[in-house]
């Protein structure tokens, strides 16, 4: 688990924390927001966790946060030494610090700023694709394809969805997102439960859809690694959009398979190549991308149902 800068930042706004002014992350040298909790200084790392100085947070105000989440010492998914690691965690220990705290108040305070979070336009309209293949039949239908899976990467972007309050699936599924506004815009959002991940980027210079299941084939463990990216030129033109398909037949496995399948397909040229041989790009033909196509769906399955049912009502 995480918590992202801007989490934090609305997180503790919602909690109605006195705002202290930025200072330097424990971790890296990057500005960050501050704020006070009754004496107890909370700010960003810079990295992935919150930190706390200052005035010690008591160790039985600390146990019983911990013990709130089934965590009896340092170390687990909420809590480190001097560290929060999640939103819900946090929200805990500052409501306990504030003496304001019970159950329902923390999960309120959890969905607001979800729902806050999640409130943007750069997550609610999934991106234009820049390049309609018209290369074959074939490459209409990854094409098409290519549509719903966006739209399971990133829910959130279809309309068609209706998606519960966080609070109703954030202990299922784990939600994290980082934003920048301003010159060098950015949005990340990643979305897992257990090992099944989605991932969606967008920034002023590429996109990217991702996607990691695991699969079983031949009574071996593998897993399939997709994606889906665009790329800007330096002058802000149209480079190629790709889609990308990693499959290794025996997970955990450094060794060659004769399974394992690596490939790329771009939608602008219709060329295929494998990664770091794209001066060796053919056509790609129509085996390759059935093949594509294939594994498109399987990972649309797997995160329809390991993730997207858990957020959406159906």
């Amino acid at each position: 688990m995480g918590i992202t800068i801007r989490e934090f930042q609305v997180a503790m706004e919602t909690y109605g924390a006195e705002r202290l002014s930025n200072c330097s992350g424990s971790r890296y040298n990057v500005s960050v927001p501050c704020f006070n909790v009754a004496g107890t200084k909370f700010f960003h790392s810079g990295s992935y966790y919150i930190v706390h100085r200052e005035k010690d947070v008591p160790e039985e105000i600390m146990s019983r946060a911990m013990a709130e989440f089934g965590e009896k010492h340092p170390g687990g998914d909420n809590f480190w030494w001097g560290e929060v690691h999640s939103i819900k965690g946090m929200l805990t220990l500052v409501a306990m610090l504030d003496g304001k705290y019970n159950k329902e108040l923390v999960d309120e305070l959890t969905n607001e700023t979800y729902k806050k979070l999640l409130d943007c336009a750069s997550i609610q309209s999934n991106v234009e694709f820049p390049f309609h293949s018209m290369h074959s039949p074939k490459m209409e239908k990854l094409y098409k394809l290519l549509a719903e899976y966006s739209n399971i990467v990133n829910p959130f972007g279809n309309s068609e969805h209706q998606i519960k309050d966080p609070i109703q699936y954030l202990d299922a599924v784990e939600v994290t997102l980082a934003m920048q506004e301003g010159r060098k815009p950015y949005t990340r959002l990643n979305l897992s439960m257990g090992s099944c991940q989605a991932k969606f980027e967008d920034d002023e210079n590429s996109w990217f859809y991702d996607t990691f299941v695991l699969i079983q084939r031949n009574r071996n463990n593998g897993y399939i690694n997709m994606g889906h990216y665009y790329l800007k030129g330096n002058d802000g033109r149209s480079v190629d959009e790709v889609v990308r398909l990693d499959y290794n037949a025996i997970e955990g496995s450094y060794d060659e398979h004769p399974d394992d399948i690596d490939l790329r397909i771009s939608l602008k040229t219709g060329l295929a190549w494998q990664t770091y041989k794209e001066e060796q790009a053919e056509l790609a033909t129509d085996e390759q991308i059935e093949v594509m196509i294939t594994h498109l769906k399987i990972s649309i399955k797997k995160i329809k149902n390991k993730i997207v049912r858990k957020m959406v009502s159906i």
